[in-house]
């Protein structure tokens, strides 16, 4: 029964990330697009937060960049277990590389009353940029003045978040192999696909008109719908 399960779930997946696939590279069309608009603002400071990361994490996080990429590991599980599954968490812990003794590969773990793996708190790491997504909520409450600020700041976490998963998504990480390789490829790769789109849809607009978050999942779910009765027509 648990194999039937598991292949109906990743045909599921499998579905799901050719339409997240094909958003993705609408959004990569509305970027482009948005040059010969004039709109093109919050993607331009995006891509000069993103930068500045680089620079900044080899000048000044190059000491402490692992063990705050732990945190924020670790951190997603939490979050996601604790917030939005309602999980009871009984402990947090992180620690650096530097500090692991021989055998030991655990950089972090969050204990919770957790009976069994569930598949979105154990892989939340893998695919959520929480951290950004709290810049793009708290973009809503930004004058149009300071947007390129907080644009900045989109960008600039975004990138740590790239830093995360580039460390993270191995092989032979637990997490993954706890999930089923496939299965986990697939899922990643379908909500890091959702939540790119997001991201870039919120920054829309140009500097007078903001985009805010709500109206970019609108916007996503109702092209998401004309593709998938797109798919359906081609059976």
């Amino acid at each position: 029964m648990q194999k039937i399960w598991r292949f109906i779930t990743s045909l599921l997946f499998i579905i799901t990330l050719i339409i997240t696939g094909l958003e993705f590279f609408r959004c990569a069309q509305s970027i482009y697009n948005s040059f010969s608009t004039n709109q093109y603002q919050g993607y331009l400071w995006l891509c000069v937060g993103m930068m500045s990361f680089v620079l900044i994490a080899i000048i000044f996080f190059r000491k402490n960049l692992d063990i705050m990429q732990t945190m924020t590991h670790e951190g997603a599980h939490m979050l996601v277990g604790g917030l939005f599954l309602r999980k009871k968490i009984y402990e947090f812990n992180a620690k650096s590389s530097d500090t692991l003794k021989q055998n030991d590969n655990t950089l972090g773990y969050v204990s919770s009353n957790a009976q069994s793996a569930n598949i979105f708190s154990t892989l939340a790491p893998y695919m959520l940029p929480y951290i950004t997504f709290a810049m793009v909520f708290f973009r809503l409450m930004i004058k149009n003045e300071c947007l390129p600020i907080i644009d900045f700041i989109i960008g600039f976490t975004l990138m740590f978040h790239f830093s995360c998963w580039k460390k993270d998504m191995r092989i032979d990480q637990s997490d993954i192999q706890r999930c089923g390789v496939f299965r986990s490829y697939l899922f990643i790769w379908t909500f890091i696909f959702f939540n790119l789109a997001i991201i870039f849809y919120s920054l829309g607009g140009g500097m007078t008109e903001p985009v805010n978050i709500i109206q970019a999942n609108v916007e996503w779910f109702s092209k998401a719908w004309t593709d998938i009765k797109w798919l359906v027509s081609l059976i």
